[in-house]
């Protein structure tokens, strides 16, 4: 075994290891992070964007099947031809100006049409969604 001397110490401790970041890797990375974080904070608003969406067309489908089985369930000698408004039924969570009618009108003796519409604010868009169903004398599905 070789005895330290402080000579033989020098020579073992002359690599010089340096710790920490060069300028250029903090560039680089820094570089990359404002590539990376704007493209990540527009993607989350437009994932947030096309959850409200389908949020809204949930919402409104629902209420649509709603109304139709509501109207279904009125004997058919019950279902006046005429326009409804039921905007108030609308969940808060549409965005106004919204809006949203039915009508009822008569195919023949025996079988009345019912169409559904439905008006709302969409980001600054307006989407019109419709929705038409029959109801028969002698019941669902029998024309």
């Amino acid at each position: 075994m070789q005895k330290q001397t402080p000579g033989n110490l020098q020579s073992r401790n002359s690599r010089n290891f340096e710790y920490g970041f060069t300028m250029v890797e903090l560039l680089v990375t820094i570089t990359v992070l404002g590539i990376l974080v704007p493209a990540f904070v527009t993607m989350i608003t437009t994932l947030d964007s096309i959850n409200d969406r389908a949020r809204d067309m949930a919402a409104v489908h629902a209420l649509a099947e709603h109304k139709v089985e509501g109207l279904r369930s009125i004997n058919f000698t019950g279902l006046t031809n005429g326009t409804t408004n039921f905007t108030n039924e609308l969940p808060a969570t549409i965005a106004a100006p919204r809006s949203a009618t039915y009508t009822v009108s008569s195919v023949n003796a025996a079988l009345k049409q019912v169409d559904i519409a439905v008006s709302y604010n969409d980001h600054g868009n307006t989407r019109n969604l419709s929705y038409r169903t029959y109801i028969g004398e002698l019941g669902v599905g029998q024309y």
